[in-house]
């Protein structure tokens, strides 16, 4: 169990203030708020931590690769401050800061999940405690060796500090971001945290063989991690830490952010538990409403997806992660394609001059043709392709369209060019996700590079003409872009997108409203963590 100076060392850091007493922290252990994720029974509490835990491992690789990209631009950190950035430049500092929040914000989100890790006693809760841990300090220590290393960098440049604090719609970051993150990150009380973890790490060190947490390979990786993080983020606090806490709070417990290493937006905060557990399985968007779309979407439509609790693509900017390509079914085949004489005509030049587009990739790719059609899970018809976690995949409505917020467009080409799209989706089916978001290799694909792949303009099809944007120095588009395109060609005669439909989750609300073209506009603007979308 945890000895009672660090368990009141950590109650007084690790929760919001007021901290409960001293002598009072045992007795409230064995009953955990009924929204908390330690309120899951063991086995649903270890498959979310499971999930957790990967997508640590995917934000730590992230947060690593930035630090590379960062270390080739360099000199634009170390540049003097009175000789100006180029646009060009500050779009490379903004997209990489932007991309670090991103990171910054998905690992606090895990850290803040289980820092109640306390209130599972060790000797009762063995199974909880221990992953509760984990995953807690795993997440603190990542974020402390990536965020004082950035802060060393960018702290007291200040051109850099004013650029990085300004708000900015286009890369989704509120005003003082910057400047936020140092008053909590770079905080006595971060530091206290990190040391009394690394204590507390040796002690479970029988607990996680017991519990054969040492088993998985990922929390192998995970322990590794934290030593080589918390020895980073050790050294830092001691090159530089007077430096560093020269303009943070001394006073823990009277600091009502000191819980928080990102400044995550209140209302994530207020709302992590309830909604997180309670909303696992529960969309904002009703499955009815989601299958009432089906009447008004077309095989090629572009849908862009957002679930609140489960972001992809962490790392890009923008309220929109996910975009995916609805192609409907062999049935809506027959009804938009099969009868096009440019689409019958496009059939006549592929191998065996299938008469349908359900004949031509049924015999190009009968491997990939049995499963699409076959039903899901759910019962429901494959009607989607995506690139998730898993690869590209087909799936149904319930994967696909039972979100928090949805999207729908759909471009303005001929039926010939969605049957090419379609087609280069099937083909591409399979294929690993792209975690670097790598827009130059066709081995792996994320999300949205799936949809610019499939539409891609080339000398057989028109596609869309959506230009990819620089993230941290790297070339890539974010699924807002799509929105943002939408957007900027609004009742334009030569725009490429149409609105089809906007479901608008509600937070509060608990549901999700219908919203017209106007109100979808404006979505790419919102910030990406802003959760209270009023």
């Amino acid at each position: 169990m945890l000895s009672t100076p660090l368990l009141v060392t950590w109650l007084a850091l690790a929760t919001p203030p007021p901290s409960p007493a001293p002598q009072a922290a045992e007795a409230s252990a064995s009953t955990p708020d009924a929204t908390s994720v330690y309120s899951l029974e063991n086995g649903a509490f270890v498959d979310q931590a499971l999930e957790d835990l990967e997508a640590l491992e995917h934000h730590a690789q992230g947060l690593r690769a930035l630090q590379e990209q960062i270390s080739k631009t360099r000199g634009l950190y170390l540049r003097k401050q009175d000789v100006p950035y180029t646009p060009e430049e500050k779009r490379t500092l903004l997209t990489t800061w932007a991309a670090f929040s991103d990171y910054f914000a998905s690992l606090e989100l895990i850290r803040q999940r289980y820092w109640d890790f306390v209130k599972a006693p060790a000797l009762t809760q063995e199974t909880k405690h221990a992953w509760g841990f984990l995953l807690t300090h795993g997440a603190l220590t990542t974020e402390l060796a990536h965020g004082l290393t950035y802060a060393e960098l960018a702290q007291g440049r200040a051109q850099l500090e004013v650029l990085l604090d300004e708000p900015s719609e286009e890369y989704g970051l509120p005003a003082r971001t910057f400047a936020r993150f140092k008053e909590t990150a770079i905080h006595v009380s971060t530091a206290t945290q990190l040391m009394t973890g690394d204590a507390y790490a040796e002690q479970l060190r029988p607990l996680f063989k017991k519990t054969g947490i040492v088993n998985v390979r990922r929390a192998v990786w995970l322990l590794q991690e934290m030593r080589q993080n918390s020895k980073v983020a050790r050294g830092k606090l001691l090159q530089r830490g007077p430096t560093l806490f020269a303009k943070a709070g001394a006073d823990v417990l009277k600091d009502a952010t000191a819980h928080a290493v990102f400044p995550v937006q209140a209302s994530v905060a207020e709302w992590m538990g309830d909604t997180k557990v309670k909303r696992i399985g529960q969309p904002l968007i009703q499955r009815e409403q989601a299958l009432a779309l089906l009447a008004r979407m077309q095989p090629g439509d572009i849908v862009v997806a957002r679930q609140n609790w489960y972001l992809s693509n962490i790392g890009l900017p923008g309220f929109w992660p996910h975009a995916e390509l609805y192609v409907g079914t062999p049935q809506d085949w027959a009804t938009f394609f099969d009868g096009d004489p440019e689409v019958r005509a496009w059939l006549k030049t592929r191998r065996g001059a299938p008469k349908t587009l359900a004949e031509h990739l049924a015999r190009e790719y009968p491997a990939k043709w049995a499963t699409f059609t076959a039903a899901d899970e759910h019962g429901d018809a494959i009607r989607v392709i995506e690139s998730i976690s898993e690869g590209v995949s087909f799936t149904g409505p319930e994967h696909a369209l039972h979100v928090d917020y949805l999207g729908v467009m759909r471009p303005r080409l001929r039926p010939v060019d969605k049957a090419l799209a379609i087609a280069r989706a099937f083909h591409l089916q399979g294929r690993p996700y792209d975690f670097n978001f790598d827009f130059f290799s066709d081995s792996t694909l994320v999300c949205t590079e799936l949809v610019y792949k499939s539409y891609v303009p080339s000398q057989e099809t028109t596609g869309v003409r959506i230009g990819l944007v620089d993230v941290a120095g790297r070339r890539t588009l974010p699924a807002n872009e799509f929105v943002r395109l939408f957007d900027s060609e609004y009742g334009n005669p030569e725009r490429q997108l149409d609105f089809v439909a906007f479901l608008d989750g509600r937070e509060q609300e608990r549901d999700a409203v219908e919203g017209d073209a106007d109100a979808f506009r404006r979505t790419w603007r919102r910030v990406k963590w802003d959760i209270a979308q009023q």
